[in-house]
């Protein structure tokens, strides 16, 4: 299961991110220092059962959509982030634009910063949210109301992605990779990650 965010910057995705999965997604020092996603990060959740349900962190600045492309391809779900004290921004309907035409991926909605402002507040952005739902034909997207830094909502929304459906992948066609990142390592060459789209490969294939 690989599940990536989606959402306008600032609005919390890497620390949502973060208090689902206990990894800090932003790994570059200049992220760090501007407190801001600039390229695709990465975490994973081990479950018990052996599952790996694994989370694609996408930038949400403007600047960035082209890493956020590279990281939507291929992807099962998304995760739709709306910050309570912003609302709908420009970045929250492209990203929706955006995975309405990679082919419609199941999305959950998360409502975050729920304790920055008053509930009257939470349910205009939640009627708001809804509205743009429904333009971009995901209406039927499950909605929770989140505060990462108090736990509010986090377990509702951690089981609801425990509980969600892999998408069918082709595998009895021609193998297909959408790459997310390219890098050189020494004694080795290049080396591709990314996510398949059809097909399978294993170990030793050429």
């Amino acid at each position: 299961m690989i599940i990536a965010t989606a959402g306008h910057v600032d609005h919390g995705k890497t620390t949502l991110l973060q208090a689902i999965t206990g990894v800090n997604a932003d790994r570059l020092p200049e992220e760090k220092k501007r407190g801001m996603t600039i390229d695709l990060g990465y975490a994973y959740w081990p479950q018990p059962d052996g599952r790996v349900p694994g989370f694609i962190d996408v930038p949400g600045h403007e600047k960035f959509l082209s890493n956020m492309l590279a990281g939507v391809g291929g992807i099962d779900h998304a995760l739709l982030v709306v910050a309570c004290d912003d609302g709908v921004m420009a970045q929250t309907r492209e990203h929706l634009a955006i995975l309405q035409l990679t082919g419609n991926p199941m999305l959950t909605v998360a409502l975050t910063k729920a304790d920055r402002v008053d509930e009257a507040r939470v349910d205009e952005v939640e009627r708001q949210v809804k509205e743009v739902l429904r333009e971009y034909g995901f209406a039927e997207a499950k909605l929770f109301i989140t505060a990462a830094t108090e736990g509010r909502g986090m377990d509702a929304l951690r089981e609801h992605l425990l509980q969600l459906p892999e998408r069918e992948h082709a595998s009895q066609h021609s193998f297909r990779l959408a790459i997310d990142r390219a890098f050189t390592v020494k004694g080795a060459g290049l080396v591709v990650t990314g996510t398949a789209l059809s097909g399978e490969v294993k170990v030793g294939d050429s």
